[in-house]
């Protein structure tokens, strides 16, 4: 169950707790109906009075547990969700490997969770109450009238086995939606970060009925899901109006006929056969509905699985080593980046790797980071294997100056330490030689940046990558389009703190003037060793 694994178990057993009570005050509701049968039976005011009394507690009571059985639901809902979107954030930053399409995870993270805990979590807390309303109803009626309670019990039957036929196509239908939606997302995303481009070469028709053909396949797949689960509720509620109420009832009335039973059992029997017919229907539905939900639940005990996974105890990473790359082969995507690459680059070297857009600049970096492992081939440090020494002490070898620079909701100096310690001297020091200067004193360090830096330049956003690259101050720089955003004074100071620091720099971009090339101590094109 995904709220016994996920949620909170003393609110789940404290929800059992509610529901068992309200089944034993819906029994007593039945049992306060055939004593008012029997007072009308027997024209007894004073049965009647008291029946009446006793059945105002009952009604306070029922009203009681309803309440507290809706504040549960309330609760376990939101620790299971936690739950789970804890496990898959976790999952994300640490394991996941990385991937151009940020789309499927978005998509993920907001429809998928929240489908999941529609058919998921919210089906498996209707399917307990319901159970237990059912159960609670089953024992009272066996007491009224055990044929008849039979009757009912053999009946509400019938509705299970005509969902379990279609529970295979809806997972189906389920798994198709969520594959389509996931696209849709990626591709919208695309689409509106590139509104601009589609307007200024009037590709607005294109762009349009694009979005228009992926809008009608994600709508036509969400018809088809809906349209199984409906059908599968529809036919489930079918039978059990033949088999489930007009069986039972004529069977309940043939026994009356024959004076085999009284009208007041039958009446407490009918009173709780709603309690027997409709929990099960609504229990059968929201198993029907917790199918569609397998799919994702799937992956995020995949998630969790790879999550508890001991973590790797590799080797140290060496010191002042130079890094060699032989014969490497990349794939990103399922696709073939690079092949049969062959670099070295000693220490405290200088290194430009240049080459047009799209033949794995940006890729080659996240290789030596440790981030995407090779298709066959080779790299080390030093003497060892990169592959061999433990993932975060390799990582800890590399500061990071991304082309698309990543900044939190916070603080200016957050962003630049990310939330570890330095001493303010290097933090001014690193801001310096940034050239963030400007902008501390003006706004000074606890700045507060807006989600995705709106109100920064995009110069100043990319500053602070590089603010936080050189507080670092890791072995390695690897700089990716680093000054794309910077005016040609400033990206000449920044070049010069990379050139002159006594770290290894390896910085990639597609253009770089030539009187810039010859302050490196090398120049690779990239296109040139290897084959794709």
């Amino acid at each position: 169950m995904i709220i016994w694994k996920y949620g909170k178990r003393n609110q789940l057993l404290l929800y059992v707790l509610a529901c068992i009570s309200g089944s034993i005050a819906n029994v007593g509701l039945a049992w306060t109906v055939t004593r008012f049968m029997a007072a009308a039976t027997h024209r007894s005011l004073s049965q009647f009075t008291h029946s009446a009394i006793i059945g105002l507690g009952i009604f306070i009571l029922l009203g009681v547990f309803s309440w507290l059985i809706a504040i549960l639901k309330a609760a376990i809902t939101e620790s299971t969700n936690v739950a789970i979107k804890s496990v898959m954030i976790k999952y994300m930053v640490d394991k996941q490997p990385l991937t151009r399409d940020s789309g499927q995870q978005i998509s993920f993270m907001t429809n998928d969770l929240k489908m999941l805990e529609t058919n998921g979590v919210t089906s498996e807390l209707t399917i307990i109450e319901q159970g237990v309303t059912f159960l609670g109803a089953i024992v009272g009626s066996l007491y009224f009238d055990w044929v008849l309670t039979l009757a009912f019990l053999v009946g509400n039957m019938m509705p299970v086995l005509a969902t379990t036929v279609m529970q295979k196509r809806v997972k189906g239908a389920s798994k198709q939606w969520s594959k389509i939606n996931a696209s849709w997302t990626g591709q919208l995303k695309d689409f509106l970060s590139g509104l601009d481009t589609a307007r200024a070469y009037q590709a607005n028709d294109a762009v349009k009925q694009r979005t228009n053909s992926l809008a009608q396949s994600l709508e036509k797949s969400l018809f088809h899901l809906n349209f199984t689960i409906g059908t599968s509720q529809s036919l489930a509620l079918l039978v059990a109006l033949i088999f489930a109420m007009l069986l039972p009832f004529g069977i309940g009335v043939y026994r009356i006929i024959l004076g085999w039973s009284s009208i007041a059992k039958f009446m407490g029997v009918m009173q709780l056969s709603n309690d027997i017919s409709n929990p099960l229907l609504r229990s059968v539905n929201a198993y029907t509905q917790w199918g569609a939900a397998k799919p994702i639940l799937a992956k995020i005990t995949h998630a969790q699985q790879v999550d508890q996974q001991p973590a790797s105890t590799g080797l140290p990473a060496p010191q002042d080593a130079p890094l060699t790359v032989h014969d490497a082969g990349v794939a990103f995507d399922h696709k073939l980046v690079f092949n049969h690459l062959n670099v070295t680059i000693q220490p405290g070297e200088k290194v430009l790797i240049m080459a047009p857009s799209g033949y794995g600049k940006s890729t080659f970096l996240r290789v030596l980071e440790g981030e995407i492992p090779l298709v066959h081939g080779s790299y080390q440090l030093g003497q060892t294997a990169a592959t061999k020494i433990d993932k975060t002490a390799l990582r800890k070898q590399f500061s990071l100056v991304k082309q698309d620079p990543f900044l939190f909701n916070d603080t200016l100096k957050y962003n630049i330490t990310l939330g570890h310690h330095f001493a303010l001297n290097q933090i001014q020091s690193a801001v310096k030689k940034a050239g963030l200067t400007d902008l501390v004193e003006d706004k000074g360090l606890d700045y507060q940046i807006v989600e995705n830096g709106k109100n920064l330049s995009g110069g100043q956003i990319q500053r602070i990558e590089i603010a936080r690259a050189l507080l670092y101050n890791r072995p390695f720089l690897l700089a990716d389009e680093a000054t794309s955003a910077l005016d040609d004074k400033l990206a000449a100071q920044v070049h010069q703190e990379f050139l002159h620091s006594s770290n290894t720099l390896i910085e990639v971009a597609h253009q770089v003037p030539e009187q810039l090339q010859r302050q490196y101590d090398r120049v690779v094109h990239l296109d040139q060793l290897s084959q794709a």
